[in-house]
């Protein structure tokens, strides 16, 4: 039995989509990019544009003024992607039709969301 061309070009085009199925990685790699965009665009601005005072008024190279906004990130950061991740694999289960990036921008919205309204209910400043 021969299948239409259009059946063909709709089958190809779901395997190349990849959607139909629960890839997890794509969407754990998709969240995990949302999170390196940020840290990309503060490391550009520190080198390029800021001023060389530290946040305790000395001076200090770039390289310190990185290390100290990386360093004073961490308790948003890292509760933000474990809960984007664990968001991500939880978006995913229902929601086999999304892409892993729609999966991943919804995932570190949600995540990040949540560390908020957590960390700031037990009393943590944004700062």
């Amino acid at each position: 039995m021969e299948r239409s061309r259009n059946e063909e070009t709709v089958e190809v085009e779901h395997r190349v989509d990849g959607t139909g199925e629960r890839a997890y990685a794509p969407t754990l790699l998709a969240t995990a990019a949302w999170f390196s965009i940020p840290l990309i665009l503060y490391v550009a601005w520190t080198l390029f544009f800021a001023s060389n005072k530290c946040a305790d008024g000395s001076t200090c190279s770039s390289i310190e003024q990185i290390s100290q906004g990386v360093s004073a990130a961490m308790p948003w950061a890292f509760p933000s992607l474990a809960l984007s991740l664990l968001m991500s694999v939880l978006l995913r289960l229902p929601a086999v039709g999304w892409r892993s990036s729609a999966t991943g921008a919804a995932s570190t919205i949600l995540g990040c969301g949540l560390t908020t309204v957590i960390l700031m209910s037990f009393g943590y400043d944004i700062g």
